[in-house]
């Protein structure tokens, strides 16, 4: 599959979403987001049950110890509470049985948030974003949280100013070694490659809200996008999360390979290219003109730019084995280069069956095209001959006395015989439509 370079009509501006970095992931977002709720009044307990909880279970992974939190809803309360609102918002365990008290407690939240802080409705977060399992959901409980901590600083309802950083600090003395600058290099481009996934899913939502895409052609043309994505938001949290471990304690390796199922999310989407492409041809001008802001009209600006967010996938997934190899080189360690190279091997059999899925495509396709082009079968069935197994120009030779002749051939297979339909090259354009020549299992007949 063929990368397909991003091209415009005049220069790209240094901020145009084409080249623009990632910004915040999720990972960065919550240790963030709980750095500003440690400034938040009467909060600390819920910090206090939070670490003890993650103590409990061993976890480090600030998205899940946050998500859980959240998840209680009481935190929830105490966050709008701040807001010292004429009516403090509390749940009547009288009145609500205990296993509904978290999401009740939500869905206050969320109604105080809009009907007294004035929030969009499209700025809230839903229930099930919260509740759900889909990283793109929390990301929305994460913005609307920020945003009311946002309101409760301008309040001055905050111990003290927030002044963190957008972006973690960076591991390393200001010299990085080789393996460090490979691994920086690893973080960085998952982060930028997954804001370009997360733009490609906000031009979906763009697309199918109003009304330029629905059904059939959206789900033609993302497939599956929310799983994929949701998948890359998932493995960068473990990326951030092993890169902040001691080098002592870090297995690249074996990061990648306890996600080897998972990657094979990579294969359909890949495959999919051909159609995709087909499809964007086809609806382009619905496409081209139903963004209303600016950075989604860069993507669609045209067809080969919002290609090149499409071959995200395909590029990222050919980055791993590269990146892992070069890690290879500078780890001694035996046991660990045994799991790079388990790694590399694994994301490698994803590619190759991504490869064989889009060789697939391009057969079927190829089966149509010369279905519609043989004027008469005469008595045979094209549906027989099995499988298609490959297609293109051969020369096709004809025996001694034959003369020999450049024929577009395609070769099927059935059980353990194989044909070959050869068709006459055009010679004119109007050439269009040929009868085949029909080559039997057991003739003598060189391609």
């Amino acid at each position: 599959m063929a990368e397909t370079a991003v091209m415009t009509s005049g220069p790209i501006a240094e901020d145009n979403i084409i080249n623009r970095r990632g910004g915040e992931s999720i990972y960065q977002s919550c240790v963030n987001l709980k750095k500003r709720l440690a400034e938040l009044p009467n909060f600390e307990s819920h910090l206090r049950e939070m670490d003890e909880e993650d103590l409990a279970h061993g976890n480090t992974d600030p998205v899940a110890s946050l998500w859980n939190c959240l998840r209680e809803g009481y935190p929830l309360l105490t966050i709008y509470n701040a807001s010292s609102p004429e009516e403090v918002l509390e749940v009547d365990p009288e009145k609500v049985p205990e296993a509904k008290r978290p999401k009740a407690a939500t869905f206050k939240f969320l109604q105080a948030s809009l009907k007294e802080l004035g929030f969009p409705q499209q700025d809230c977060f839903l229930i099930t974003d919260l509740y759900g399992e889909s990283t793109t959901g929390f990301i929305k409980v994460i913005k609307m949280v920020n945003r009311v901590l946002d309101i409760l600083e301008m309040q001055g309802q905050l111990k003290r100013t927030s002044d963190v950083s957008s972006r973690a600090p960076e591991k390393g003395t200001v010299k990085l070694t080789k393996r460090e600058h490979i691994l920086k290099e690893l973080l960085e481009t998952e982060r930028d490659y997954v804001h370009h996934l997360q733009n490609l899913q906000l031009l979906k939502k763009e697309l199918e809200e109003t009304g330029a895409l629905t059904g059939d052609p959206s789900h033609q043309i993302f497939l599956n996008l929310n799983n994929l994505l949701d998948f890359a938001q998932r493995f960068l949290i473990r990326i951030e999360q092993h890169y902040a471990l001691p080098e002592e304690r870090q297995n690249w390796g074996e990061l990648f390979i306890q996600h080897e199922d998972a990657f094979r999310q990579y294969e359909p989407f890949i495959a999919n290219q051909m159609r995709c492409d087909e499809v964007c041809l086809k609806e382009w001008d619905r496409i081209h003109a139903a963004p209303r802001t600016v950075d989604l009209r860069q993507m669609v600006a045209q067809p080969s730019t919002l290609n090149g967010f499409f071959v995200k996938p395909f590029q990222r997934l050919t980055k791993y084995p590269l990146m892992l190899s070069e890690l290879r080189k500078q780890t001694e360690n035996p046991e660990l280069q045994t799991d790079i190279t388990r790694a590399i091997d694994a994301i490698q059999s994803v590619l190759d069956s991504a490869n064989d899925a889009i060789d697939k495509e391009h057969l079927a396709s190829a089966f149509t095209e010369l279905d519609e082009r043989v004027d008469d079968w005469k008595s045979l069935k094209i549906e027989s001959f099995g499988d298609l197994l490959r297609f293109g120009t051969f020369t096709v030779l004809k025996g001694d006395n034959g003369k020999d002749s450049e024929r577009e051939n395609s070769h099927f297979s059935q059980k353990s015989d194989m044909y070959m339909v050869a068709t006459k090259l055009a010679t004119r354009p109007t050439d269009q439509n040929t009868s085949p020549l029909i080559i039997w299992p057991g003739s003598c007949v060189q391609t």
